[in-house]
């Protein structure tokens, strides 16, 4: 049997998804329940990110991004945003 993962929603994931519109939400949620049992792969929706910070893994829900780190067997999800914002620091 596959080791499962729980997915946990920061606060800021939560206001990022309640203010994208109803189907993208949908297509968001879809995509989320699947990192429960593999957030690390396959490409090219799930990418290993380089640099430093929180989100050091990027799920593509065209044309959104999800930001989130696997931390033991916890799915830390940080941010929902367009491709255009997502890297940006705010």
């Amino acid at each position: 049997m596959p080791a499962r993962f729980t997915v946990r929603l920061t606060p800021s994931f939560q206001r990022g998804l309640d203010v994208l519109p109803a189907p993208v939400q949908t297509k968001v949620l879809e995509a989320i329940k699947r990192l429960g049992t593999n957030p690390f792969g396959p490409p090219p929706k799930i990418k290993k990110l380089k640099g430093k910070g929180v989100g050091q893994w990027r799920l593509e829900v065209w044309p959104y991004r999800v930001r989130y780190d696997v931390v033991g067997h916890d799915v830390v999800l940080y941010r929902v945003r367009h491709r255009k914002d997502i890297y940006r620091s705010r």
